[in-house]
């Protein structure tokens, strides 16, 4: 089949837009609204780094990291008093024959000094996308008071 100039500019714009999804898929896993300020998740030399209005904070997380999302693909949050929790999670497969993956979670809270990053981890052997425990979102913050 030979290419004319209109086959050619459609596989040109065909390519555009896959590699738009791909990209706003991406987006949408490393880009969140959290108490009213933009995050984004960057890769810092093999690390994940938060990147907020406030500031950054580089996380306890391999790169590639992402938000923890509900079912419908929202950011999943969690109220603890008067504080919002979130998570960041990285996962990697674990080798086959194993299904399972070795996902790291680390929580970021809101405090009045601004964003606070978990300064201890969670490393699970489940796969996302998974409706982590509420006491997940809490723990972590309550693991490093004990250890403290």
């Amino acid at each position: 089949m030979k290419a004319t100039p209109l086959s050619a500019s459609l596989a040109g714009l065909m390519c555009l837009s896959l590699a738009a999804c791909a990209q706003s898929a991406a987006d949408s896993t490393t880009q969140a609204l959290f108490s009213e300020q933009r995050l984004q998740l960057q890769d810092h030399a093999g690390q994940c780094r938060l990147i907020g209005e406030d500031g950054e904070l580089d996380l306890l997380l391999k790169w590639p990291c992402q938000f923890h999302r509900d079912p419908q693909g929202k950011l999943r949050t969690q109220q603890v008093g008067s504080t919002q929790v979130l998570l960041v999670e990285s996962s990697e497969p674990d080798e086959p024959p194993s299904r399972d993956c070795d996902t790291t979670l680390q929580a970021i809270r809101t405090t009045e000094q601004g964003l606070e990053a978990s300064t201890v981890v969670s490393r699970v052997a489940a796969c996302p996308p998974f409706q982590w425990d509420e006491k997940v979102f809490i723990g972590l913050f309550e693991a490093a008071a004990q250890g403290s």
